[in-house]
């Protein structure tokens, strides 16, 4: 018989692995929020979904729930970082402009 391995029941190579000792044992940082993961499911435009999925394709990246998640990390961690709507952004600029040319 031959000795086959399933590939499903290793771990990811992201897993941190804990000793099973220690398994019952758990740090105030994995307490925080933003350490608890919470499973959800939602509804996503599906270019969005294969953006993330062609991104988590190349080799070495993670997977793209992780992506995603540090996506919104970091609008979550800067609430205040410049806003990447195009046309927002040009309304932005015009308003600019015309303050300048009012200077002039």
């Amino acid at each position: 018989m031959k000795n086959t391995t399933d590939k499903s029941l290793e771990p990811s190579k992201y897993a941190r692995v804990v000793p099973k000792k220690d398994r019952h044992r758990v740090s105030k940082d994995a307490q925080e929020p933003r350490n608890i993961k919470v499973r959800v499911s939602i509804y996503l435009d599906l270019d969005v979904l294969n953006h993330f999925k062609a991104l988590a394709a190349e080799p070495g990246t993670p997977p793209y729930q992780t992506q995603i998640n540090a996506a919104l990390r970091a609008i979550v961690d800067n609430p205040s970082a410049p806003d990447i709507d195009p046309s927002r952004q040009l309304r932005q600029a015009k308003s600019l402009i015309d303050a300048v040319l009012r200077t002039m």
